[in-house]
Protein backbone atom coordinates (compact mmCIF):
# COMPACT_ATOMS: atom_id res chain seq x y z
CA UNK A 1 0.00 0.00 0.00
CA UNK A 2 2.91 2.18 0.60
CA UNK A 3 4.51 1.36 -2.80
CA UNK A 4 0.69 2.45 -4.60
CA UNK A 5 0.47 5.43 -2.55
CA UNK A 6 4.07 6.83 -3.63
CA UNK A 7 3.62 5.48 -7.43
CA UNK A 8 0.04 6.43 -7.89
CA UNK A 9 0.17 10.18 -5.59
CA UNK A 10 -3.24 9.49 -4.18
CA UNK A 11 -3.80 11.09 -1.31
CA UNK A 12 -7.02 8.44 -1.11
CA UNK A 13 -4.80 5.91 -0.05
CA UNK A 14 -3.66 6.05 3.74
CA UNK A 15 -1.35 3.64 4.83
CA UNK A 16 -0.15 3.51 8.77
CA UNK A 17 2.32 1.20 9.96
CA UNK A 18 5.20 2.02 13.33
CA UNK A 19 8.54 2.63 13.62
CA UNK A 20 10.14 -0.40 15.43
CA UNK A 21 7.03 -2.01 15.74
CA UNK A 22 8.46 -5.25 15.53
CA UNK A 23 10.05 -4.55 19.50
CA UNK A 24 9.75 -4.56 22.92
CA UNK A 25 6.50 -3.20 23.61
CA UNK A 26 5.09 -6.95 22.25
CA UNK A 27 5.44 -9.97 25.05
CA UNK A 28 5.86 -12.45 22.33
CA UNK A 29 9.25 -10.40 21.13
CA UNK A 30 11.30 -11.46 24.30
CA UNK A 31 10.47 -15.03 23.61
CA UNK A 32 12.20 -14.98 20.56
CA UNK A 33 14.84 -12.56 21.99
CA UNK A 34 15.87 -15.09 24.59
CA UNK A 35 16.92 -17.82 22.69
CA UNK A 36 20.14 -15.88 21.51
CA UNK A 37 23.21 -15.21 23.66
CA UNK A 38 23.70 -11.69 21.55
CA UNK A 39 21.41 -9.21 20.06
CA UNK A 40 23.93 -9.79 17.10
CA UNK A 41 22.87 -13.46 16.93
CA UNK A 42 19.33 -12.85 17.32
CA UNK A 43 19.85 -10.52 13.97
CA UNK A 44 21.32 -12.63 11.69
CA UNK A 45 18.73 -16.08 13.12
CA UNK A 46 17.04 -16.68 9.80
CA UNK A 47 13.77 -17.77 11.54
CA UNK A 48 14.21 -15.56 14.42
CA UNK A 49 14.27 -12.71 11.70
CA UNK A 50 11.03 -13.90 9.92
CA UNK A 51 9.09 -14.11 13.05
CA UNK A 52 9.85 -11.04 14.53
CA UNK A 53 8.97 -8.93 11.44
CA UNK A 54 5.89 -10.69 11.56
CA UNK A 55 4.93 -10.41 15.18
CA UNK A 56 3.26 -6.92 15.08
CA UNK A 57 1.46 -8.01 12.19
CA UNK A 58 -0.79 -10.22 14.14
CA UNK A 59 -1.32 -7.93 16.80
CA UNK A 60 -2.10 -5.02 13.95
CA UNK A 61 -3.47 -3.62 10.77
CA UNK A 62 -1.06 -1.99 9.56
CA UNK A 63 0.35 -2.27 5.95
CA UNK A 64 3.90 -2.81 6.36
CA UNK A 65 6.34 -4.82 7.89
CA UNK A 66 9.89 -3.58 8.31
CA UNK A 67 12.52 -6.32 7.74
CA UNK A 68 13.60 -6.97 11.77
CA UNK A 69 17.42 -5.71 11.76
CA UNK A 70 19.75 -3.26 13.51
CA UNK A 71 21.66 -0.64 11.17
CA UNK A 72 24.67 -1.63 13.22
CA UNK A 73 25.30 -5.28 11.53
CA UNK A 74 27.40 -2.96 8.58
CA UNK A 75 29.91 -1.73 10.93
CA UNK A 76 29.93 -5.05 12.65
CA UNK A 77 30.73 -6.66 9.87
CA UNK A 78 32.98 -4.07 9.05
CA UNK A 79 35.16 -5.30 11.87
CA UNK A 80 34.26 -3.58 14.38
CA UNK A 81 32.44 -6.04 16.74
CA UNK A 82 28.96 -4.73 18.10
CA UNK A 83 27.69 -6.12 21.53
CA UNK A 84 24.45 -4.81 23.79
CA UNK A 85 23.90 -4.41 27.43
CA UNK A 86 20.86 -4.19 28.56
CA UNK A 87 20.43 -0.47 30.04
CA UNK A 88 23.38 1.05 28.25
CA UNK A 89 22.83 0.71 24.46
CA UNK A 90 25.16 -0.63 21.80
CA UNK A 91 28.90 -0.82 22.70
CA UNK A 92 31.42 -1.02 19.38
CA UNK A 93 35.00 -1.94 19.71
CA UNK A 94 37.90 0.73 19.38
CA UNK A 95 38.98 0.87 16.24
CA UNK A 96 41.39 2.68 13.96
CA UNK A 97 40.30 4.49 10.96
CA UNK A 98 42.99 3.97 8.76
CA UNK A 99 44.91 2.76 5.90
CA UNK A 100 43.79 -0.91 6.57
CA UNK A 101 40.36 -0.15 7.80
CA UNK A 102 39.71 1.39 3.98
CA UNK A 103 40.99 -1.54 2.63
CA UNK A 104 38.46 -3.93 4.10
CA UNK A 105 35.67 -4.95 1.89
CA UNK A 106 32.46 -5.30 2.85
CA UNK A 107 31.39 -8.79 2.46
CA UNK A 108 27.33 -9.49 1.86
CA UNK A 109 27.61 -12.64 2.30
CA UNK A 110 27.49 -12.32 5.64
CA UNK A 111 23.99 -11.71 5.09
CA UNK A 112 22.47 -14.92 3.92
CA UNK A 113 20.31 -15.74 6.89
CA UNK A 114 18.96 -11.77 5.79
CA UNK A 115 18.44 -12.97 2.33
CA UNK A 116 16.73 -16.02 3.10
CA UNK A 117 14.52 -14.68 6.10
CA UNK A 118 13.53 -11.86 2.96
CA UNK A 119 12.36 -14.87 1.05
CA UNK A 120 10.43 -16.44 4.04
CA UNK A 121 8.49 -13.34 4.99
CA UNK A 122 7.84 -12.50 1.61
CA UNK A 123 5.80 -16.08 1.14
CA UNK A 124 3.69 -15.31 3.94
CA UNK A 125 3.37 -11.59 3.72
CA UNK A 126 -0.27 -10.60 1.90
CA UNK A 127 0.68 -9.40 -1.29
CA UNK A 128 -0.89 -5.66 -0.38
CA UNK A 129 1.09 -5.06 2.63
CA UNK A 130 4.76 -3.91 1.62
CA UNK A 131 8.06 -5.18 3.57
CA UNK A 132 10.37 -2.53 4.65
CA UNK A 133 14.30 -2.99 4.34
CA UNK A 134 16.40 -0.35 5.96
CA UNK A 135 19.77 0.90 6.78
CA UNK A 136 21.69 3.35 9.04
CA UNK A 137 22.68 6.74 7.18
CA UNK A 138 26.71 7.27 6.59
CA UNK A 139 26.49 10.11 8.96
CA UNK A 140 24.79 7.95 12.32
CA UNK A 141 27.04 5.15 11.35
CA UNK A 142 29.85 7.16 11.53
CA UNK A 143 28.63 8.40 14.63
CA UNK A 144 28.75 4.88 16.46
CA UNK A 145 31.60 4.13 14.59
CA UNK A 146 33.98 6.86 16.26
CA UNK A 147 31.95 7.03 19.91
CA UNK A 148 32.15 3.40 20.34
CA UNK A 149 28.45 3.85 21.31
CA UNK A 150 25.58 6.25 21.97
CA UNK A 151 26.08 9.31 22.96
CA UNK A 152 24.32 12.57 24.34
CA UNK A 153 26.44 15.00 21.95
CA UNK A 154 28.73 12.67 19.57
CA UNK A 155 31.54 15.37 20.75
CA UNK A 156 34.02 12.84 19.77
CA UNK A 157 32.80 12.61 16.54
CA UNK A 158 32.72 15.58 15.79
CA UNK A 159 36.44 16.06 16.90
CA UNK A 160 37.20 13.64 15.00
CA UNK A 161 35.73 15.66 11.70
CA UNK A 162 37.42 19.05 12.69
CA UNK A 163 40.78 16.96 13.37
CA UNK A 164 40.16 14.89 10.56
CA UNK A 165 38.27 16.40 7.87
CA UNK A 166 40.06 14.52 5.06
CA UNK A 167 39.72 10.93 6.84
CA UNK A 168 36.21 11.77 7.70
CA UNK A 169 35.18 11.83 3.84
CA UNK A 170 36.84 9.22 3.09
CA UNK A 171 35.17 7.40 5.52
CA UNK A 172 31.65 9.07 4.75
CA UNK A 173 32.40 7.70 1.19
CA UNK A 174 32.89 4.11 2.21
CA UNK A 175 29.71 4.09 3.47
CA UNK A 176 27.96 5.15 0.95
CA UNK A 177 29.47 2.42 -1.35
CA UNK A 178 28.69 -0.23 1.70
CA UNK A 179 24.81 1.19 2.95
CA UNK A 180 24.04 1.16 -1.31
CA UNK A 181 25.30 -2.41 -1.76
CA UNK A 182 23.20 -3.48 1.41
CA UNK A 183 20.43 -1.83 0.06
CA UNK A 184 20.49 -3.18 -2.63
CA UNK A 185 20.96 -6.58 -1.28
CA UNK A 186 17.66 -6.49 0.50
CA UNK A 187 15.93 -5.25 -2.55
CA UNK A 188 17.14 -7.80 -5.00
CA UNK A 189 16.29 -10.25 -2.07
CA UNK A 190 12.27 -9.35 -1.52
CA UNK A 191 11.75 -6.15 0.49
CA UNK A 192 9.70 -3.29 -1.90
CA UNK A 193 10.55 -0.41 0.20
CA UNK A 194 13.78 0.95 1.48
CA UNK A 195 14.64 3.09 4.44
CA UNK A 196 17.69 5.20 5.38
CA UNK A 197 17.88 5.87 9.14
CA UNK A 198 19.85 9.44 9.91
CA UNK A 199 18.91 9.27 13.64
CA UNK A 200 22.09 11.88 14.33
CA UNK A 201 21.31 14.38 11.55
CA UNK A 202 21.01 16.66 14.89
CA UNK A 203 24.78 16.18 15.39
CA UNK A 204 25.91 17.55 12.05
CA UNK A 205 27.52 20.71 12.23
CA UNK A 206 25.53 23.57 10.43
CA UNK A 207 29.11 24.46 8.00
CA UNK A 208 28.89 20.32 7.33
CA UNK A 209 24.97 19.70 7.25
CA UNK A 210 24.49 19.42 3.40
CA UNK A 211 27.71 17.65 2.62
CA UNK A 212 26.81 15.07 5.34
CA UNK A 213 22.92 15.15 5.40
CA UNK A 214 21.80 15.17 2.06
CA UNK A 215 24.85 14.76 -0.54
CA UNK A 216 25.47 11.08 1.23
CA UNK A 217 21.65 10.36 0.61
CA UNK A 218 21.86 11.79 -2.75
CA UNK A 219 24.67 9.23 -3.70
CA UNK A 220 23.11 6.20 -2.18
CA UNK A 221 20.13 6.51 -4.16
CA UNK A 222 22.24 8.00 -7.45
CA UNK A 223 23.77 4.01 -7.00
CA UNK A 224 20.98 2.62 -6.13
CA UNK A 225 18.57 4.13 -9.29
CA UNK A 226 21.70 3.19 -11.62
CA UNK A 227 21.75 -0.12 -10.53
CA UNK A 228 17.78 -0.21 -11.53
CA UNK A 229 16.25 -0.19 -7.87
CA UNK A 230 13.11 1.24 -8.74
CA UNK A 231 11.33 1.15 -5.40
CA UNK A 232 9.82 4.08 -3.06
CA UNK A 233 12.98 4.94 -1.06
CA UNK A 234 12.36 6.55 2.70
CA UNK A 235 14.54 9.16 5.10
CA UNK A 236 14.75 9.61 7.82
CA UNK A 237 16.59 13.10 8.94
CA UNK A 238 15.42 12.87 12.66
CA UNK A 239 15.49 16.32 14.23
CA UNK A 240 16.95 18.50 11.69
CA UNK A 241 14.92 21.48 12.02
CA UNK A 242 15.07 23.48 9.12
CA UNK A 243 17.08 21.73 6.92
CA UNK A 244 14.31 19.25 6.33
CA UNK A 245 13.19 21.34 3.46
CA UNK A 246 16.16 21.24 1.83
CA UNK A 247 16.65 17.88 2.29
CA UNK A 248 13.08 16.95 0.74
CA UNK A 249 14.44 18.89 -2.51
CA UNK A 250 18.00 17.31 -2.89
CA UNK A 251 18.14 14.00 -1.07
CA UNK A 252 16.10 12.41 -4.11
CA UNK A 253 14.42 10.12 -1.38
CA UNK A 254 10.50 9.55 -2.40
CA UNK A 255 8.96 10.16 1.38
CA UNK A 256 10.63 12.22 4.28
CA UNK A 257 9.99 10.37 7.97
CA UNK A 258 8.96 13.33 10.40
CA UNK A 259 9.55 13.72 14.47
CA UNK A 260 7.29 14.52 16.69
CA UNK A 261 9.11 18.08 17.43
CA UNK A 262 8.56 19.40 13.97
CA UNK A 263 5.64 21.16 13.30
CA UNK A 264 3.97 19.27 10.60
CA UNK A 265 1.72 22.16 8.96
CA UNK A 266 5.30 24.38 8.32
CA UNK A 267 6.49 21.25 6.84
CA UNK A 268 3.55 20.56 4.56
CA UNK A 269 3.19 24.31 3.74
CA UNK A 270 6.88 24.45 2.46
CA UNK A 271 8.44 20.34 1.74
CA UNK A 272 9.30 19.59 -2.03
CA UNK A 273 5.55 18.83 -2.98
CA UNK A 274 6.12 16.03 -4.88
CA UNK A 275 7.68 13.94 -1.76
CA UNK A 276 5.17 12.18 0.42
CA UNK A 277 5.35 12.43 4.21
CA UNK A 278 5.20 10.27 6.99
CA UNK A 279 4.93 10.07 10.72
CA UNK A 280 5.13 12.91 13.06
CA UNK A 281 3.08 11.44 16.16
CA UNK A 282 4.92 11.40 19.35
CA UNK A 283 5.31 7.62 20.53
CA UNK A 284 5.17 8.68 23.98
CA UNK A 285 1.61 9.25 24.10
CA UNK A 286 1.09 5.65 22.98
CA UNK A 287 2.56 4.96 26.42
CA UNK A 288 0.06 6.82 28.69
CA UNK A 289 -3.19 6.40 30.11
CA UNK A 290 -5.11 9.45 28.78
CA UNK A 291 -7.39 8.35 25.42
CA UNK A 292 -8.66 11.87 24.83
CA UNK A 293 -4.67 13.24 24.49
CA UNK A 294 -4.12 10.09 21.99
CA UNK A 295 -7.52 10.84 19.90
CA UNK A 296 -6.70 15.24 19.23
CA UNK A 297 -2.98 14.27 18.47
CA UNK A 298 -3.79 11.49 15.84
CA UNK A 299 -6.72 13.85 14.32
CA UNK A 300 -4.61 16.87 14.63
CA UNK A 301 -2.81 14.75 11.43
CA UNK A 302 -5.53 13.11 10.09
CA UNK A 303 -7.15 16.57 10.15
CA UNK A 304 -3.66 18.10 8.54
CA UNK A 305 -3.17 15.41 5.95
CA UNK A 306 -6.37 14.70 4.68
CA UNK A 307 -6.03 15.76 1.14
CA UNK A 308 -2.18 14.96 1.36
CA UNK A 309 -0.20 11.89 0.55
CA UNK A 310 0.95 11.00 4.06
CA UNK A 311 1.81 7.72 5.53
CA UNK A 312 0.80 7.43 9.30
CA UNK A 313 3.57 7.00 11.73
CA UNK A 314 5.14 7.71 14.86
CA UNK A 315 8.00 10.34 15.11
CA UNK A 316 10.71 8.04 15.90
CA UNK A 317 10.19 4.33 17.04
CA UNK A 318 8.41 2.48 19.76
CA UNK A 319 9.56 2.06 23.09
CA UNK A 320 9.07 -0.38 25.55
CA UNK A 321 6.64 0.99 26.86
CA UNK A 322 3.84 1.27 24.93
CA UNK A 323 0.52 0.05 25.77
CA UNK A 324 -0.65 -2.79 22.62
CA UNK A 325 -4.18 -1.09 23.26
CA UNK A 326 -3.26 2.65 22.57
CA UNK A 327 -1.86 1.13 19.16
CA UNK A 328 -4.56 -0.56 18.31
CA UNK A 329 -6.79 2.18 19.54
CA UNK A 330 -4.73 4.54 17.32
CA UNK A 331 -5.24 2.44 14.17
CA UNK A 332 -9.24 2.41 15.03
CA UNK A 333 -9.37 6.38 14.95
CA UNK A 334 -7.05 5.80 11.71
CA UNK A 335 -10.04 3.44 9.79
CA UNK A 336 -12.88 5.45 11.55
CA UNK A 337 -11.53 8.71 10.43
CA UNK A 338 -11.53 7.76 6.52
Amino acid sequence: MISKLINLKDDKIKPKWFLRQAGRHIPEYFTIRNKHNSFIDFCLDENSIVKATILPLKYYNIDAAILFSDILLLPHFLGQKVTFKKGLGPKLEKIRIDKDFFKKDFDLNNFISIKNAIFKIKKTLHPSKDLIGFCGAPWTLACYMIEGGSSKDYSKTRTFLWNNEEIFFKLINKLIKDCADFLEYQYLAGCTVLMIFDTWSSMIPDRYWVKFGIEPIKSIIDRLRTKNVNCPIIGLPFKSGEMLIQYSYESLVDVVSIDWKTNLDWVLKNINNNVITQGNLDPAILSCDNQLAIKKEVHRILDLTQKKCHIFNVGHGLTPEVKIENVKYVIKLIDDYY
